[in-house]
């Protein structure tokens, strides 16, 4: 019956995949000439220390793909099931609701996870290729959360998809900008590598990721799109 429902998601969510999977084939293209290009322009020891001091980080064009992308998957994945009262099918199937949308999250969540995957080897390999291994570090340091940006995106706008109340929705995604804007607001070079900004970071996302569970509970008590 799993198998079923992650092959229905899939369905929901190819076209939007694809589309977001060219975006990234993209941007790391992009990624990759502008490297080059700044290195054709300027003296090495003066772009290490740009990035080691400065914290210029050369891979600008993924800062707002992850958020972007994940809010397109998580549209095309749970606003069908808002319309129509599709949801009400999935509620009344021989499996439990908590695990069936538990098994949707966590398929989504991976969709989101695979191109970031991509986008962290292009940042290492390349800026491997043209920086020390310290400073390509540092810029994986600056991408994760960029790409942690993408999952609190993702688990936001489920909740407030789920969400029954139109108010309710509002203002949950308002709490969705501010917890993507949290990973994405400049920090200086090695803020998110101290314990106290990871901690900030994973409990942001461990709340948004509980949150669509409310937002089902509240479905069934009120009764709607059932």
């Amino acid at each position: 019956m799993l198998r079923a429902l992650l092959f229905k998601e899939w369905l929901k969510v190819r076209g939007v995949y694809a589309a977001v999977w060219l975006m990234h084939l993209a941007a790391g293209i992009q990624a990759v000439a502008s490297l080059r290009s700044l290195f054709a322009a300027a003296h090495p020891e003066t772009l290490w220390y740009q990035a080691a001091v400065l914290g210029h980080f050369p891979f600008g064009v993924f800062r707002h793909l992850p958020w972007a992308g994940a809010l397109a998957v998580a549209a095309a994945q749970h606003l069908p099931e808002m319309r129509g009262k599709r949801l009400r099918l999935t509620l009344h199937l021989p499996v439990a609701p908590s695990l069936a949308l538990a098994s949707s999250l966590g398929f989504g969540a991976l969709l989101c996870l695979v191109p970031a995957a991509f986008d962290t080897a292009v940042v290492f390999f390349f800026s491997r290729d043209r920086y020390p291994t310290e400073i390509a570090l540092a810029h994986l340091a600056t991408l994760a959360p960029l790409e942690a940006a993408g999952l609190a995106a993702y688990f936001g706008a489920a909740f407030a998809l789920f969400e029954p109340s139109p108010p309710r929705q509002a203002f949950m995604l308002v709490l969705t900008a501010m917890a993507v804007a949290i990973f994405l607001v400049p920090a200086p070079p090695g803020a998110w590598e101290g314990g106290s900004a990871a901690a900030l970071g994973l409990t942001v996302l461990a709340g948004l990721a509980v949150a669509p569970f409310l937002g089902m509970a509240r479905q069934r008590l009120t009764g709607k799109n059932q």
